[in-house]
């Protein structure tokens, strides 16, 4: 069965939203300063300053839990009072078989009609990969600043506001001998511009990563939300050949969890 017609099958999953992501050069859309350069904020239509966006992961040394497919992260938006803690659960799409993924999911407790998460594909250059996520919010008086909050203190705000569902599916990882173990990676600051390239609204997303070496490597990642799989075919092309016009994209796909939190090969 080609894509086409694997698309087509999956529209009858009105619940099932996709975000296309892809890689733009950095050497190419940053300047010195790693902001988008002039000539980008033009291409782009980007008129406001970027968001800045704070973020750390929670996980063991030996990363189990992104083994397992789990990513746990609190997120601070800049203006913004309260901590976003996001628990996802990530499932390769093999083959661009959605079917198979899903039906993985669904043996894991996750469907599309019961599961209380939002299911989500992401849609890379030339991956895809399929997201059940939960969030839960902690109002603070004022904008927080997540380098003030020590580890032990994010695992025990992540652990406290555990959605009664993502507790179900980590049942066996969740002992209070493992949860000593977790530890916080970041924060990572990254901003977030708003923009269009052409008719189509669009993100863009420049996050610093340390490397092993103990540098910095920048990644810029443009994104576009569409409401399923059928709009997201048509619009991913079109953006890939325009980014390729500019000479900007990327052809590949990079996870920044992965990049983050490095887990062994």
């Amino acid at each position: 069965m080609n894509l086409m017609k694997k698309i087509k099958n999956w529209l009858n999953r009105k619940n099932l939203a996709c975000e296309i992501k892809l890689l733009l050069d950095s050497s190419q859309v940053l300047g010195e300063d790693h902001l988008l350069t002039g000539d980008m904020l033009k291409t782009f239509h980007i008129e406001d300053e970027p968001r800045r966006i704070e973020v750390i992961y929670l996980d063991t040394p030996a990363r189990d839990y992104l083994k397992a497919g789990w990513v746990s992260r609190i997120r601070v938006k800049e203006g913004k009072a309260k901590y976003t803690i996001t628990y996802k659960m990530r499932y390769p799409v093999q083959d661009s078989d959605v079917d198979a993924a899903l039906a993985v999911a669904q043996a894991d407790g996750l469907s599309l009609r019961e599961s209380p998460y939002p299911a989500e594909i992401d849609w890379g250059y030339a991956k895809m990969t399929l997201s059940f996520a939960a969030n839960a919010e902690v109002k603070t008086e004022k904008t927080p600043d997540l380098s003030q909050l020590t580890p032990a203190q994010a695992v025990q705000m992540a652990v406290d506001n555990l959605p009664a569902e993502v507790k179900d599916q980590n049942a066996d990882g969740l002992e209070k001998e493992r949860l000593k173990d977790i530890q916080a990676v970041g924060p990572v600051r990254f901003l977030r511009y708003e923009g269009a390239l052409g008719k189509q609204d669009v993100r863009i997303e420049v996050w610093p990563i340390p490397t092993e070496s103990g540098d910095i490597q920048y990644t810029a990642e443009l994104s576009r939300a569409c409401k399923n799989l059928m709009e997201a075919a048509e619009i991913r092309i079109k953006l890939m050949e325009k980014l390729d016009k500019l000479g900007i994209l990327v052809h590949g796909d990079n996870l920044k969890t992965k990049m983050i939190l490095k887990p062994e090969q």
